[in-house]
């Protein structure tokens, strides 16, 4: 018996235990900052229906909502009895982008509404709305057709402006605020009651009667079970960026890429210019160095022992009386001369003009030497000479060592014989001088280069350094017959064709 009396005891005050527990200090949010729409701590499930997430107040992608203005796009935060509290406060942000006409009765863009009963008069439990005639902002709270307060804001609304509506309601009176402004108070005589059926909507009138839309952006939506002060209200107006923190992370991340980047690229440019600089001090230095050969490689070739034997033999020729010879002499010499000095100046010659040096050399120590030794040259006819461009005077210090230390030490033992060959070799030009005289050393091969030769080696080593695209060689060979010394080749390997 105590049981049962315990139980419809129990029955009997469950409504006021549950009544007390909806009006303690639990606050709903309503925020969309984690790109959802949902409450905060999932205490209620809204409805969206036709809605789209969009920039908030302060930029955030996707952290607010958008409604489209339309009978279709509202949200219904549901019918939860942690809605609707006789002592409630919402808190919301809005921003409204034009006037939305379509839609009948009341000429209103509601921001939210829920109800007292049914019907379609006199039904607003709390609700407020944008007035398209005073064009202005209103709280509004009914009991029936017999008790109603209205409070409207005190400055004209604007659209695309982002408001902060802030409603207090309870038993005793209606308070309204506006971006943390106090906009009135209203006195109430009646209790604020909710149809248990009925929803929270925002952006949709929910009434047949007067059904009417609201396009625009809702976003951080807030529900209290109390009133708040207003340190607390203007505390909600000036609430900071939720994503501050993260946005500063953001920034920090994305600026301290952008400046790792330049900082990169800036010691990239700098090992870069480095290298070049570097480079150019290089080929500076191996210009400087062939000059310097091209100046050796000259003397080597004017020598006051050559010019001497020059004049020597001319002058011979005059006493012999020899005039035509003598003559002859001087146009080749002096022709000579001047093709040398004119081709030091340069890097590079055709091959041809090559050839023409080298013939003009050979006759030179021909006629000196009285036709001691004879000559040969050939050029491949499928090699375009005058085209080909060759390292300048390069066969001259081996023309002259071929016949000064070659041919001239031969004596009787063999006709001595001097060749020059142009020939293709596995697609590269080469020129070969070869000898049949006494060769090298034969104590010391191979140990000494002669000043001439030396030379031309550092020359080739210093183009292929300052043009790394050409690959010019140099070859001695020795020419033996039954282990016996027959003379010197020298092969040199010049750039593709």
């Amino acid at each position: 018996m105590k049981s049962t009396k315990f139980f419809f005891v129990f029955i009997f005050f469950w409504p006021l235990i549950s009544f007390a527990q909806v009006d303690s200090t639990i606050t709903l949010t309503f925020d969309f900052n984690e790109h959802t729409i949902k409450e905060k701590d999932n205490k209620v499930i809204p409805r969206p229906e036709g809605v789209t997430l969009t920039y908030d107040r302060f930029g955030n992608e996707n952290s607010a909502l958008y409604l489209h203005g339309h009978l279709t796009s509202y949200i219904n935060l549901g019918t939860s009895n942690l809605l609707k509290s006789s002592n409630m406060s919402i808190s919301t942000w809005i921003n409204i982008e034009r006037r939305v006409y379509s839609g009948k009765g009341f000429d209103e863009n509601p921001v939210f509404v829920v109800k007292n009963g049914p019907g379609d008069d006199f039904i607003n439990a709390i609700s407020v709305a944008y007035d398209c005639n005073n064009n202005r902002l209103f709280a509004n709270s009914t009991k029936d057709s017999t008790e109603e307060v209205f409070i409207y804001s005190n400055k004209p609304f604007f659209f695309n402006q982002w408001y902060h509506l802030f409603v207090a309601c309870n038993n005793n009176s209606l308070s309204f605020y506006v971006n943390g402004e106090f906009q009135g108070k209203s006195e109430k005589k009646f209790e604020t009651k909710f149809m248990e059926s009925d929803s929270l909507v925002f952006g949709h009138t929910a009434s047949f009667k007067n059904e009417r839309y609201t396009l625009g952006i809702f976003d951080d939506i807030k529900i209290f079970h109390r009133s708040l002060s207003e340190k607390e209200i203007i505390d909600l107006y000036n609430a900071p960026n939720p994503n501050k923190l993260k946005n500063i992370l953001n920034g920090i991340i994305k600026y301290g890429v952008i400046i790792l980047v330049l900082v990169c690229v800036i010691i990239i440019i700098n090992i870069r210019n480095k290298k070049a600089l570097k480079r150019q001090k290089e080929q500076l230095e191996l210009v400087n160095k062939i000059t310097e050969l091209e100046l050796k490689v000259v003397k080597t070739q004017m020598n006051p022992h050559f010019i001497s034997n020059c004049l020597a033999a001319i002058q011979e020729l005059i006493y012999k009386n020899d005039i035509d010879k003598a003559g002859q002499y001087i146009a080749k010499f002096s022709y000579f001369l001047r093709q040398v000095l004119n081709y030091s100046d340069k890097n590079y010659i055709s091959l041809a003009e090559e050839i023409e040096i080298i013939i003009l050399n050979v006759e030179l120590e021909q006629l000196r030497f009285k036709n001691e030794f004879s000559f040969e040259i050939h050029a491949d006819e499928k090699i375009p000479i005058k085209e080909i461009l060759i390292p300048s005077l390069i066969t001259q210090p081996f023309i002259e060592n071929a016949i000064w230390h070659g041919l001239l030490p031969l004596g009787n033992i063999r006709k001595p014989a001097l060749k020059v060959n142009v020939f293709i070799h596995e697609g590269l030009p080469i020129i070969e001088i070869e000898d049949n005289g006494v060769g090298r050393d034969s104590e010391k091969p191979n140990t000494k280069m002669s000043k001439g030769t030396k030379l031309v080696s550092d020359k080739i080593e210093s183009l292929n350094k300052l043009n790394q695209t050409t690959n010019y060689k140099m070859e001695i060979i020795d020419l033996f017959d039954d282990n016996k010394r027959m003379g010197t080749r020298i092969r040199i390997q010049l750039d593709n064709i």
